[in-house]
């Protein structure tokens, strides 16, 4: 709607109207008013206004113009001029934020798709930046914006299991779904370069822009959201956050405009992760396990005997999670691949049959 081109400020005016008019559609189902597949725009004001009255909508004579705008350039291929155009966007902004506390009596910016998030810690996180802003309390939406998108992406580029190898159970086996650079999982790169708690996550950005490509979720977003809100930390679930109080991301000025961008761009980026994930087709999840025959059985790197050991199951431990067998590549050998997340054990290799009952 800023463009001085004529194609462009059609395409915008068509795109604002639009937004209007579903906005109005939600309203009027809300509302339980009578919308037929027919009715014109300015009707839809006179359907809702009997709901609310002796309210009504703000914004009709504004907004009207804006639909005839919209049906000269998409209907007539007129486009409108640059003066026509002016201070709409704010006016529908408006609209919105006013009808949402009228009718829904909620701030617009909390009207989300929260709903559609999975269940789970992400999504308690986002509802409790909503609430946050709803009480005003912006500093506090920015923090658990942070938190959200650390449960979701940044607990993956954790380093801090490299500090110290007992952490890893002393087997030097791959832990799961571990996405740090390579160049910073070793004790040597954190004594260096670990100066705060935060700093134990370390980004691959390569593999994190690739990430975001695949679930449709916004690059530009994502790191504007990265640039306005505070690090956070934690080393696991049981352990506390910790926050790092940037006076600049934290500061008064401007705040609610930052926590309203961030609010909706997290809710954005989330829920897109999510839905990307739906889509996907998997078998349903379960976990199958063997029983040990020997124990401190060895775990090899590929299914084969020849192959280098990784390391050997602890012991007492009796079972262990696995996801398939296969045949040797070397012989007629049969191998189970582990897969085994338990109780801050992580084990993945391969186990020979004769270890197993």
């Amino acid at each position: 709607m800023s463009s001085d081109n004529e194609l462009s400020l059609s395409i915008g005016v068509i795109l604002l109207q639009d937004s209007v008019e579903n906005f109005l559609l939600a309203v009027a189902e809300y509302l339980n008013a009578d919308v037929g597949n027919n009715t014109n725009f300015n009707k839809y004001f006179d359907l809702i206004n009997k709901k609310i009255h002796p309210k009504e909508l703000p914004f009709r004579f504004r907004l009207n113009s804006l639909n005839k705008l919209r049906v000269n350039a998409k209907h007539y291929g007129l486009s409108p001029s640059k003066s026509e155009t002016i201070g709409l966007t704010e006016t529908v902004k408006e609209f919105f934020e006013e009808v949402s506390v009228q009718v829904f009596k909620k701030e617009f910016v909390s009207i989300s798709l929260t709903d559609l998030i999975n269940d789970g810690e992400t999504k308690e996180y986002l509802k409790t930046a909503e609430n946050n802003f709803l009480s005003n309390e912006y500093a506090n939406v920015l923090i658990n914006c942070r938190k959200a998108i650390y449960v979701e992406i940044e607990t993956y580029y954790d380093v801090s299991p490299y500090e110290d190898k007992t952490e890893r159970k002393g087997f030097g086996l791959m832990l799961m779904g571990h996405k740090a650079p390579f160049f910073a999982q070793n004790k040597k790169y954190i004594d260096e370069h670990v100066k705060e708690p935060t700093d134990y996550i370390v980004y691959d950005h390569d593999k994190l822009d690739m990430d975001l490509l695949r679930s449709g979720m916004s690059r530009l977003d994502y790191w504007n959201v990265w640039r306005l809100t505070p690090a956070v930390y934690r080393k696991d679930k049981e352990s506390n956050w910790i926050v790092k109080d940037d006076f600049r991301k934290l500061d008064d000025e401007g705040i609610k405009d930052r926590a309203e961008y961030v609010l909706d761009s997290t809710i954005n980026l989330i829920l897109t992760k999510h839905l990307d994930l739906k889509r996907s087709k998997t078998p349903n999840y379960r976990q199958y396990y063997v029983n040990l025959k020997n124990e401190k059985a060895q775990i090899y790197e590929k299914a084969d005997k020849n192959s280098k050991v990784i390391g050997t199951v602890p012991e007492g431990i009796t079972k262990l999670f696995v996801d398939s067998k296969t045949p040797s590549l070397n012989g007629n050998d049969i191998f189970w691949h582990i897969s085994h997340l338990e109780d801050d054990l992580h084990l993945y290799g391969y186990l020979d049959k004769k270890d197993i009952e």
